[in-house]
């Protein structure tokens, strides 16, 4: 093999380990209605009334 092969096949395992990980976040539910800064659902920033 080549290595424009090896390249190749490295940048296909690398777009199927994002597409794993953001398939598991979506699932998971970890990024739904969190918190900015903490990522939190019960943040009490989120409450706070800017001035």
């Amino acid at each position: 093999m080549e290595w424009q092969e090896w390249v190749a096949g490295g940048i296909v395992l690398l777009a199927a380990a994002v597409a794993v990980g953001w398939f598991w976040r979506l699932l998971c539910g970890r990024r739904r209605g969190g918190c900015a800064s903490c990522a939190a659902t019960q943040c009490p920033l989120r409450g706070a009334k800017r001035k």
